[in-house]
């Protein structure tokens, strides 16, 4: 009985064990379940935030819009395809410039281009700015050109993309050699016809001196033309280039092309609406006499000899009785600027010594010797356009002067060209303007808005074959002769061209601040990645 016992005992001891170790293992299990679940959840959330952000950056993002333009959008992949060929036409376009600037020997010729690129290049929101500005501006003259029933065809497209291609590899198109071809015709038949000047008759008294003839300059060969195959062959290797360095594709090149094609005729019409080919222009002739700015100095107050306050040039005001103190001789210049007025007192102590009479006014002359009698031979009368010849001789002085030496200059050479001596001849002897004074004063065709106002109001208010008055402007004074007058003269092609391109994109601005357009917040962030 008792070994039964035992062996129940034994076995409920066993059973026991048995139950505890099952909910041990049980806890474990669950342990181990719940760490698991843990785990795979983490690890999906893992996944699922690899997987948001690779749709976010692959699929959405690059769908989103970076911009809009009324209810047109420009994409966020477009967008970084564009700014990624900015930046590298912006690369190539610095190595040329650093190309041409070390074929120039470094003069700094290409400095300012070369910086501006530099400065660009080291900032990508800069480049961002304007790749995206130049998107929204396409979008814009797209529909404005829309309005106006401006289109580029197809074929333009394709003749511009071959003349990018000819020319990236040293060649032209068959239509730029004809046209080339056309304007060297044109330029000969011009010279054929152009009258040379005549040869002056040699002084057989002059002495005689060998010269080396000229090498007779020889024409560059003409650039090859670019055939069928070589365009083929060109037009693959810049798509390979634009898909390795941006991402464009072919036909995404094309269309940058037609918008700068339809850029430019947009800008040529809204420029030939708005900017009249035509204005009033004067042609006419000065003579300048530049002011010398005046140097602030001390007043010169209490027993300072008057000589030292006339050497300097200073009023001497009637603030107080001017004791002398030392003689008042004839060396000091007394010129226009030093004004004695009738309150100053001079003291017996000042001894005079000079017989002219010191009144209460100085007598203003010039301290430049002015030659008024011109040295002129011959019979042949000189006109105001006529060539000055060798045998007259004219004498003049330059400035600056003070404001009363070139007023005073200015009235006696006016008076001198009314009393019959040739404008120009004094224009080449007297005027500070260096730029026409060679040529006797002569400024050319102009119209308004090119000359400071006061020169402007005089020159268009003035009768033609008159000379005017003294005319006062910061550069000094002038004496005007205008020659000819035209209301309606062709403006000079540069000009035109200036001010028909600043019309349309002054107009381009007006259309940019439209509230229509979108812009991204942060730009930053819709860069290429890695950018």
């Amino acid at each position: 009985m008792s070994k039964r016992q035992d062996q129940a005992h034994q076995e409920e001891v066993e059973r026991a064990i048995s139950r505890k170790e099952e909910r041990l293992r049980h806890r474990d299990r669950e342990r181990h379940k719940k760490l698991f679940t843990f785990i795979g959840i983490a690890l999906g959330l893992a996944v699922a935030l690899v997987l948001v952000g690779v749709v976010y950056q692959f699929l959405v993002l690059p769908n989103m819009a970076a911009a809009k333009v009324g209810d047109v959008s420009i994409s966020t992949s477009q967008f970084q395809r564009r700014v990624r060929f900015d930046r590298n036409s912006m690369q190539n376009q610095l190595t040329r410039l650093q190309q041409l600037e070390q074929q120039f020997g470094g003069q700094g010729f290409f400095q300012t281009q070369i910086a501006q690129l530099q400065a660009t290049l080291a900032s990508p929101f800069s480049i961002g700015s304007q790749s995206l500005d130049s998107m929204i501006e396409d979008i814009v003259i797209a529909r404005e050109a829309e309005a106006r029933g401006i289109t580029v065809s197809d074929e333009e497209v394709e003749v511009a993309l071959r003349e990018e291609v000819a020319n990236g590899l040293g060649l032209v198109t068959e239509a730029q050699a004809t046209a080339t071809a056309e304007a060297a015709v044109a330029a000969t038949a011009t010279a054929a016809q152009f009258t040379p000047t005549a040869v002056p008759t040699p002084d057989p008294s002059a002495a005689i001196t060998t010269t080396e003839a000229a090498a007779t300059p020889t024409e560059p060969p003409p650039a090859a033309v670019i055939t069928d195959t070589g365009f083929t062959e060109g037009l693959a290797t810049l798509e390979s280039s634009l898909q390795a360095s941006s991402g464009l594709s072919i036909n995404e090149y094309r269309d940058i092309i037609r918008a700068r094609l339809l850029r430019e005729k947009l800008a040529t019409a809204i420029g030939e609406e708005k900017v009249v080919g035509t204005e009033e222009q004067v042609h006419a002739r000065h003579i300048l006499l530049t002011v010398a700015e005046p140097t602030p100095e001390a007043p010169i107050t209490g027993t300072e000899p008057l000589t030292a306050a006339i050497d300097s040039g200073l009023s001497v005001t009637p603030t107080g009785e001017v004791t002398v103190t030392g003689d008042v001789t004839t060396s000091a210049d007394m010129t226009g600027s030093t004004a004695v007025t009738d309150t100053n007192t001079v003291t017996d102590t000042a001894a005079v010594t000079d017989t002219a009479a010191v009144g209460p006014t100085v007598a203003v002359t010039s301290t430049t010797g002015v030659t008024s009698t011109a040295d002129m031979t011959g019979t042949a009368g000189v006109t105001g356009t006529a060539g000055i010849t060798d045998t007259q001789v004219i004498s003049g002085t330059h400035g600056p002067y003070t404001d009363a030496e070139a007023l005073a200059l200015a009235n006696e050479l006016r008076s001198r060209i009314l009393a019959g001596e040739d404008f120009a001849a004094l224009a080449q002897a007297y005027s500070d303007d260096t730029g026409s004074a060679a040529n006797g004063g002569d400024l050319g065709w102009f119209g308004k808005g090119r000359m400071v106002a006061p020169f402007e109001e005089a020159v268009f208010a003035l009768p033609v074959g008159q000379v005017s008055e003294p005319v006062k402007t910061d550069f000094g004074y002038h004496l005007i002769e205008v020659l000819e007058k035209d209301p309606a003269r062709a403006k000079d092609e540069n000009q035109l061209a200036q001010e028909r391109s600043q019309t349309f994109q002054s107009w381009l601005s007006d259309q940019l601040a439209s509230d229509q357009i979108e812009r991204p917040g942060d730009l930053t962030s819709l860069l290429p990645a890695g950018f």
